[in-house]
């Protein structure tokens, strides 16, 4: 019942933003279930893999397919990288890692709340043309979901709003889809090498998913501010949480 609550939550507030769900599925797993995190991380790409997919497929008249697909084939470079760099980190410097992204993503989105949402006019020529800025932010958001088994959602929707000046409709859709397809890799890159309770993960799934719907009605009646201050304020919390935990154990 906690872990389809878990799961629940975590699709809710992908379903919301177009990000976070990892934020939530990652810590979940790894204090709620008290699974290692090399487990924890790759389960969660199954988890907010699969919700990605079902948001993208309930708004894919909003997504950007050209920007996703080549978003996502940047990512899946570096994606395996990080895998690679994730397996060198003592467990609990990784999780103290994971809690200052958790903090700076946090602060990143809080920060983004306050200004005027970013309105621009979308032509058909801004869908199409390749931006050359947008690999760097690609081959970082594959990194770290190597590395911590984030989607990167965080990242996503920013970009694609300020490099492909999208709305934030099509740019929250077309993060989803992003996520699937980088989340997919890394399950490739991770799958032989990491022993998954499937029942566990299909658990976890079902609740995801169920959050993903309801977060995705939501998303049409909730002001987006609204929604991205909620979703600070819970990353604040227990990046937190996670950051004073993992220290007392180092210095104990």
């Amino acid at each position: 019942m906690i872990i389809t609550l878990l799961g629940l939550i975590s699709g809710l507030l992908l379903g919301l933003t177009g990000g976070g769900g990892a934020i939530i599925t990652v810590p979940a797993l790894i204090y709620g279930v008290k699974l290692p995190v090399i487990i924890a991380t790759t389960m969660s790409l199954f988890v907010v893999g699969s919700s990605a997919l079902i948001g993208s497929v309930l708004r894919r008249k909003e997504v950007k397919f050209f920007d996703a697909i080549t978003f996502a084939f940047f990512g899946s470079l570096s994606a395996p990288l990080g895998i690679y760099c994730g397996k060198f980190f003592p467990e609990p410097a990784l999780l103290i890692s994971f809690a200052v992204l958790m903090l700076i993503i946090a602060f990143i989105m809080f920060r983004k709340s306050l200004k005027t949402p970013l309105l621009s006019i979308v032509t058909k020529e801004s869908l199409v043309k390749f931006d050359p800025k947008i690999i760097p932010i690609s081959l970082i958001t594959g990194f770290l979901t190597g590395v911590f088994g984030v989607g990167g959602g965080f990242l996503i929707v920013p970009a694609l709003i300020l490099f492909k000046k999208l709305d934030n409709k099509s740019a929250v859709a077309t993060s989803l889809f992003i996520i699937f397809l980088i989340s997919t890799s890394s399950i490739i890159s991770k799958i032989k090498t990491v022993e998954l309770d499937y029942a566990l993960v299909a658990i976890f799934s079902i609740g995801s998913i169920v959050g993903m719907f309801i977060g995705s009605w939501l998303a049409k009646k909730i002001n987006a501010r609204t929604t991205q201050q909620l979703f600070s304020i819970v990353a604040a919390l227990v990046g937190l949480w996670m950051l004073v935990d993992n220290i007392m154990k180092l210095i104990k």
